[in-house]
């Protein structure tokens, strides 16, 4: 059997993990803006945009079997053909697919006003064009009811972990003090980053004196919290990393946390728990389920009871390599796949 050949826009990690595990059946091309650094979405999207637009206006895009779309800005360009197999992958808030449950967070009231203009005036033609796509997949399973509202058939294709990086034994880079507590996420108001700094000061903190938190040097709201997180000895500030030094500094961790909004596990909460790391977030879809009131209390139990926090431990890692590892993703991506291989491709499986 011939490789398929097989273009993803996006997602560096999914990407990884579909070349290693699917290399028999797919010949995989990435084609994403930076992968080095990270980009502003004002200069990514432009850029996003534009790549794929010079594909299909020099028909390169034509030489792929299969097409796969994680970035809303460029489902407006896709053209289906007989021939060519499509996805469209929704992540969090994507423009003009569920915006509306972003801007509900969005304190800017002239951003608030632009981008709800933006969501209706192109809102239809996006949601249009996901419907004409072979498989519509989002990333995490909270999206699910209002994604059904654009396309009943929409599926949960879980985030997949790369354990080759984030597992527990590798390179250790230790945060110092301790505990040292980890915030790894973009400090912007939609992930709620004050239940995470009001857990650390009133509970970490007063217990701990010598406890630190290590945040991120990201986003609309650093200057605002470097103001008030303003102590040498307990805040401390990383810039931009790759994954693999990302991966050393929560194996040097104490206790990770994410975010506190949508109230489902993205990507990176996973790769903590990969790493065999406790971690506080808000999720209420697949695995901790705490209320956002009780989260004090969930961290009150993994610092002062050992046996909670061994099993608490334990049963996010198993969950993570039940559901999330690389084998059993790839195995249900290719049965999604395999109809429309067979139907479309005209190879038999």
């Amino acid at each position: 059997m011939r490789k398929i050949k097989y273009l993803m826009n996006g997602f560096q990690f999914q990407y990884l993990i579909f070349q290693h595990w699917l290399e028999k059946y797919l010949d995989i091309d990435l084609r994403y803006p930076e992968i080095q650094k990270h980009l502003r979405g004002y200069v990514y999207i432009p850029k996003n945009f534009f790549l794929m637009w010079n594909m299909y206006r020099n028909w390169e895009i034509k030489n792929y079997d299969i097409v796969h779309f994680n970035n809303t800005e460029n489902f407006l360009l896709f053209q289906p053909t007989d021939n060519q197999i499509s996805i469209a992958e929704s992540h969090g808030f994507d423009f003009w697919v569920n915006y509306s449950r972003y801007l509900r967070d969005e304190k800017n009231m002239l951003l608030k006003i632009i981008w709800w203009t933006v969501d209706k005036m192109i809102g239809y033609f996006i949601r249009r064009k996901i419907r004409q796509f072979d498989l519509y997949y989002c990333s995490t399973p909270d999206m699910l009811d209002p994604l059904r509202k654009i396309r009943s058939d929409v599926k949960w294709l879980p985030n997949p972990v790369n354990t080759t990086i984030f597992k527990p034994e590798w390179e250790v880079i230790r945060l110092i003090w301790n505990p040292a507590c980890f915030f790894p996420t973009r400090l912007h108001w939609d992930k709620k980053p004050e239940y995470a700094i009001r857990i650390f000061q009133d509970y970490i903190k007063k217990k701990f004196p010598e406890a630190t938190l290590h945040l991120l040097n990201q986003w609309f709201e650093v200057e605002k919290y470097k103001n008030e997180l303003s102590d040498p000895e307990t805040y401390f500030w990383h810039d931009f990393m790759d994954k693999e030094t990302l991966a050393a500094k929560i194996r040097g961790s104490d206790l990770c946390f994410w975010d506190f909004s949508i109230g489902g596990l993205s990507l990176m909460p996973m790769q903590i728990m990969a790493c065999r790391k406790p971690i506080v977030t808000y999720d209420m879809y697949e695995l901790i389920k705490v209320n956002h009131e009780d989260l004090l209390n969930l961290t009150k139990q993994i610092f002062e009871d050992p046996i909670f926090a061994k099993e608490y431990i334990d049963r996010n890692y198993r969950y993570i390599q039940e559901v999330h590892s690389e084998e059993a993703i790839c195995r249900m991506h290719l049965e999604n796949l395999r109809p429309f291989i067979e139907k479309k491709l005209h190879i038999k499986f």
